[in-house]
């Protein structure tokens, strides 16, 4: 594997294999592209169906995207490995992830369960992983298309604002600009941010009853949670929160939305401490840019 992983990048032509071959008595002849890449397909093929490690299939995947799914004229032979490596769990499968986005956005394959296995990622340890920064690199990658339906948007929205209710203060920070992030770049799901009742009979009921929240939070498929039903009432009890910068930033989910987007990096990455602090440095600009 490790000779494999030597093979830094596909040769844009012929004239570069030649880089890759020593001259023994004169020149060695040099296959054509087509023999060459074929070559190395089979011989990644062999070293992905052999016993990998735990570690050795995450030092495959970390580097699947760029090294390695680039060999393959026939792409959708990794779909299997992928597969397999999800199930391994943890950052393995968030890996595997990354490499199936690849297929599909660069290779055009078809994977119609890819948004349902991201959204069973979406666990009560992920806010409290030390993963918990490369996933979000990656979701804001995998929810970057404009084009993805309401109801399923409505459900990553939904589920990770529950989790943020008993997330530490350092991945709440991570979930609101990440959802406000999603309102704007999905304007059919802002109405979970305000939804009135104006039938005077009915709001009367709720207002002495109550309702049940109608989102699923046990249903594993994202397009029928009912999250599209529901509000993000979990972002505003947050606005309660015991750390006063969590609670601060929980009320840019009230306010009029002024800014086109967050740096999502600039809330990655920070620990409970860190969070008093960056706040802190930046309580001047936030002040005024984004009226927290």
């Amino acid at each position: 594997m490790s000779l494999l992983l030597n093979l830094e990048r596909v040769p844009s032509g012929k004239k570069d294999i030649t880089n890759f071959y020593a001259e023994v008595q004169g020149k060695v002849p040099v296959p054509s592209m087509a023999a060459y890449k074929s070559q190395a397909q089979e011989a990644w093929l062999a070293t992905l169906r052999s016993g990998l490690s735990k570690d050795q299939r995450k030092s495959i995947l970390s580097v699947f995207s760029h090294q390695i799914a680039p060999w393959f004229q026939q792409p959708e032979m990794l779909m299997d490995f992928l597969t397999d490596s999800f199930d391994v769990g943890g950052a393995t499968s968030l890996l595997a992830l990354s490499g199936l986005y690849y297929l599909i956005s660069e290779k055009n394959l078809d994977y119609p369960s890819f948004y349902q296995k991201l959204y069973s990622l979406l666990d009560e340890g992920l806010l409290h992983s030390k993963h918990r920064s490369r996933f979000f690199r990656l979701l804001d990658t995998f929810m970057a298309s404009t084009h993805l339906p309401a109801t399923l948007v409505a459900s990553f929205i939904k589920r990770l604002s529950r989790l943020a209710l008993h997330a530490p203060p350092a991945g709440i920070v991570v979930v609101v600009p990440w959802v406000y992030n999603m309102f704007m770049r999905h304007p059919a799901c802002t109405f979970m941010m305000h939804r009135e009742v104006r039938d005077p009979e009915w709001k009367k009921e709720l207002e002495e009853e109550g309702m049940e929240d109608p989102f699923d939070m046990d249903e594993q498929d994202p397009l029928l949670t009912n999250a599209i039903e529901s509000s993000v009432w979990e972002l505003e009890a947050l606005q309660s929160h015991y750390h006063p910068n969590v609670a601060t930033l929980a009320r840019i989910i009230s306010e009029q939305f002024t800014k086109r987007s967050y740096n999502l990096e600039d809330f990655l990455d920070l620990s409970y401490n860190a969070v008093s602090f960056f706040f802190r440095k930046n309580s001047k600009e936030i002040d005024a840019d984004e009226k927290f």
